[in-house]
């Protein structure tokens, strides 16, 4: 029978190929490193049957909140050394209303942390329309009309013409603070005590200015 030879490759050639992975690996690892410049998500306090679902993009912290009952949704996030680096951080939520009842309103309340200056927008898919809103350093809120059945937009999650996410204000914070989000769709007797504090808020700036 004839001599079959098989040819195996060479240790020197086997290390090489286990060297090119591992290298490979880390330029990979490195790529998504420099992506990753957004506020590490620790996950989401709800109840009612809401859930939460991450859509987070380098520096936008996004999320998709599907609501089955009126109950708040809190995001909660630590924040990491590149967030003050780089391009601001900024928040924005697609909000389904899956209740199958009108949400007359929203409020964003912010703890640990505040808005900046140039805040966002608030928007609808076109069944409702946003017929009021306004904001302060810790809170914004909107108002729909006819009470909203469907899906609104806090910021920008779709990237819209005309629509901006909120921008939140890093200064006097380093890296390991922790901050929260809270979204919710207040009943109408909270949701006009939460008009009233701003509104009083407003009074106290102006005269201050003054």
């Amino acid at each position: 029978m004839p001599c079959v030879h098989q040819h195996y490759p060479t240790r020197s050639k086997g290390i090489q190929m286990k060297l090119h992975h591992i290298a490979l690996a880390i330029m990979a690892a490195a790529t998504v490193g420099s992506q990753a410049q957004a506020a590490v998500f620790n996950g989401a306090t709800t109840a009612g049957g809401n859930t939460v679902f991450e859509q987070t993009l380098g520096s936008d912290l996004s999320f998709d909140l599907d609501l089955l009952s009126k109950a708040p949704v809190t995001l909660n996030f630590t924040l990491e050394s590149s967030d003050f680096s780089g391009d601001a951080l900024t928040f924005s939520a697609l909000v389904r209303n899956l209740t199958g009842l009108g949400f007359g309103n929203v409020s964003v309340t912010l703890s640990g942390i505040t808005f900046a200056s140039n805040g966002g927008t608030f928007a609808t898919d076109g069944f409702a329309a946003v017929s009021a809103s306004g904001s302060s350093a810790t809170q914004a809120w909107a108002t729909f009309t006819p009470d909203l059945t469907s899906e609104f937009y806090v910021g920008n999650p779709l990237g819209k013409a005309g629509q901006a996410n909120w921008t939140l204000n890093l200064d006097g914070l380093h890296a390991g603070n922790q901050f929260s989000v809270t979204v919710a769709v207040p009943e109408a007797e909270t949701y006009a005590m939460v008009v009233a504090g701003l509104a009083v808020m407003g009074l106290a700036v102006r005269r201050r200015k003054a």
